[in-house]
């Protein structure tokens, strides 16, 4: 039964993939004038993330997203573990 489940999985993601490469998409980029761009705000951007090698994980990120990435990240491991072995 979670074979098929699983191929299923597979061929929708492999869908998507497909569709979202053969998908047009249109930009419109509207005219900033220098006066313009220099009075808008600028926003602060946070970003994060976990590369796994093995067991050894590379931590990388502002410091907030880093460590919301590795507590999913650890999350994310004992969930794989607990349907991997139990």
């Amino acid at each position: 039964m979670l074979e098929y489940l699983a191929i299923a999985l597979i061929a929708i993601g492999i869908f998507l993939l497909v569709k979202g490469l053969t998908e047009r998409v249109e930009i419109q980029i509207p005219e900033y004038r220098e006066e313009e761009f220099e009075e808008r705000e600028r926003r602060k951007v946070e970003a994060g993330g976990v590369v796994l090698i093995g067991p050894i994980p590379i931590v990388f990120g502002s410091s907030r997203m880093a460590v919301l990435a590795l507590i999913l990240t650890i999350v994310l491991m004992l969930i794989v573990f607990l349907l991997f072995y139990v």
